[in-house]
């Protein structure tokens, strides 16, 4: 029988694990039976690109920011990124008005709107379908015995490096099997007198200052 060191039986671990997130996700409640999600996995590459990009918005997404210095931290021990992607348009008719408009025909035909975290108008069940995606990701991962959290920041970020592509909307799901939960100790990269500065003030508007969603 051969003998399968600690390290790549975490490293083959991992990877097997994303796997079965992905089908969790592939597999969970679609509206209307219409999956036009798109799903990736990246590693330690992408991985610092993003990080990079995030980073670099500085002062107009401080969220970002922080998460693009954490995920710097993150990939010195074995992490993963699974990104889920859709497009904004209805394809459902459902013209439940959720997206400000009367009908689906009327949003798609909308002038898009681009910004940082998303481009709209979007599809009110586009958006709960790639939360339900991600969700079921992580609730597999946490069963898996994996560290998990999922990301808003890392997913836009993604979408804006185009490393997952055609996608209007996106959301991530970082996994880790960091000797210790690194997702518990972001706060680290916030000093007390950072804190009182610019995250208090901000949190939680969501708006440019915040997420960085829309330039003026």
């Amino acid at each position: 029988m051969a003998i399968i060191e600690m390290d790549d039986l975490i490293k083959n671990g991992l990877d097997k694990a994303v796997e079965l997130m992905a089908v969790a996700a592939h597999n969970s409640f679609r509206f209307g039976n219409r999956n036009t999600m798109k799903m990736i996995s990246v590693g330690n590459e992408e991985l610092e690109q993003i990080a990079e990009f995030c980073f670099s918005l500085g002062d107009m997404s401080p969220l970002a920011a922080r998460d693009g210095r954490f995920v710097m931290e993150l990939i010195k021990e074995p992490a993963a990124l699974l990104i889920f992607g859709d497009t904004r348009k209805s394809p459902y008719n459902f013209n439940c008005g959720a997206c400000g408009y009367r009908t689906c025909a009327e949003m798609n035909k909308a002038e898009e709107v681009e910004s940082l975290t998303a481009n709209g108008p979007s599809c009110q069940f586009k958006n709960i379908n790639l939360n339900i995606a991600a969700n079921a990701a992580a609730s597999l991962a946490w069963r898996l015995g994996l560290h998990c959290r999922v990301f808003s920041t890392l997913g836009f970020g993604a979408r804006a490096m185009e490393i997952i592509e055609d996608v209007d909307l996106a959301v991530s799901v970082s996994v880790s099997v960091a000797k210790v939960d690194p997702y518990f100790d972001r706060h680290k990269f916030w000093t007390q007198e950072y804190w009182d500065e610019i995250f208090k003030k901000e949190f939680p508007t969501f708006d440019r200052g915040f997420i960085g969603a829309v330039e003026d």
